[in-house]
């Protein structure tokens, strides 16, 4: 904790911008706001730095400001959100501002090995924000999800390293679109792993274009998990009504539902989604294709997955990426009901998590106006199992 200050809000209200604001090991049941830009904070040790909020406060870091980095610390028991990277916050209009392309408010934000857990609704969550990097994080036990991006067009946001463990949904991006890179992670226990989706809930529908890319995807059929309200359960990687989407090279087992599937959320159909060089093996179907109301590919293709099984059968010569579709046939298999869900606050705890490596320096990168760090998408392989 700083010398120069009682409490952590107050260390951050005291910062200038391009300050560290370096936190001491210990547990500090505190919700801290921050409105100063191009700061960043940083505990001196991921696993005992521990913020607490006793199930009573909202939000364990609130950022409303550009550039800021929250790095190597823990935060659990808050009722909505671990970290929050908020740019609608701020806005004229408040939450119910309407934006327009490239219009989110925050911009330059960073999450780094950040550990996150039985928090009320998300682990990490950057809402109306752009130009963003997670990275080397964790987040178990959420009852909306572990890693939320939502609301942003073009979001410009790299996901890396994450872990995403024992969540009703690893990651949810309602309504992120562009730039958006869910990359060489893990996601697994979980009821659902990784979601693209459409909704009318946030501005910005549909979403459109993100690549998830040499994941790790296996095991989402945790019942002690938190229950997703829509009663979803056993799937890896969902498409729900997004677009131009790209699902390549990662390896995906043991999804007793699914392991990859293109539905439709709403009224939202997905679209123009390519599913390319996947490893798919042991899920209740490994590729399928569920939109309602419509028996046509709608741009939709799968090519070069190895897979077994599919709906519809033969999905890569029905919906080749190459070549004209064929008619589909209606009506796919029926999925299991899923179980109860548990209650978030009564999940364990995760085991210690990487520190940040002794004398890392990460200040510079997501700060405002910066753009996070490029994606060699060819140089991503399959992850072994």
């Amino acid at each position: 904790m700083p010398s120069d200050a009682p409490t952590v809000a107050e260390a951050v209200a005291k910062a200038q911008p391009g300050d560290v604001v370096v936190i001491g090991p210990g547990t500090y049941h505190e919700a801290v706001k921050v409105v100063v830009d191009g700061i960043t904070i940083r505990g001196e040790n991921r696993n005992t730095v521990v913020f607490d909020g006793k199930d009573t406060l909202a939000t364990g870091i609130s950022v409303e400001a550009n550039g800021v980095a929250v790095e190597n610390l823990t935060l659990h028991n808050y009722t909505q959100n671990g970290v929050l990277f908020n740019g609608a916050a701020t806005a004229e209009g408040g939450a119910d501002v309407v934006y327009g392309a490239g219009d989110a408010v925050l911009s330059g934000y960073r999450a780094s090995y950040v550990t996150t857990y039985n928090n009320g609704l998300y682990g990490i969550y950057a809402f109306a924000a752009r130009n963003g990097l997670i990275e080397h994080s964790y987040a178990s036990g959420h009852p909306d999800s572990g890693i939320y991006v939502g609301q942003c067009q073009p979001c410009n946001v790299v996901l890396r390293d994450v872990t995403a463990e024992r969540n009703a949904i690893g990651y949810y991006g309602t309504n992120a679109s562009g730039g958006v890179y869910v990359i060489e992670s893990v996601f697994r226990g979980n009821r659902l792993g990784i979601t693209p989706n459409s909704q009318k809930m946030e501005k910005l529908a549909p979403q459109i274009e993100t690549v998830v890319a040499g994941n790790l995807v296996v095991d989402n059929d945790d019942p002690n998990t938190p229950a997703i309200g829509s009663g979803f359960f056993g799937g890896g990687i969902a498409i729900g009504g997004g677009t131009r989407n790209t699902v390549v090279r990662n390896r995906v087992e043991g999804n007793p539902m699914a392991g990859i599937l293109l539905v439709s959320l709403n009224e939202f159909q997905p679209r123009d989604n390519r599913i390319a060089g996947n490893v798919l093996n042991d899920n209740g179907l490994d590729l399928l294709y569920s939109p309602t109301g419509t028996i046509e590919a709608l741009g939709n293709c799968f090519v070069g997955n190895d897979f077994s099984s599919s709906w519809p059968e033969s999905i890569e010569q029905v919906m080749a990426c190459d070549g004209t579709p064929t008619p589909l046939a209606a009506n796919p298999p029926p999925s299991a009901p899923a179980p109860p869900g548990a209650d978030y606050r009564t999940l364990p705890p995760p085991p210690d998590q990487l520190p940040m490596p002794t004398g890392l320096s990460l200040t510079a990168r997501g700060g405002a106006g910066t753009v996070p760090p490029t994606v060699d998408i060819a140089a991503i392989k399959v992850p072994n199992r």
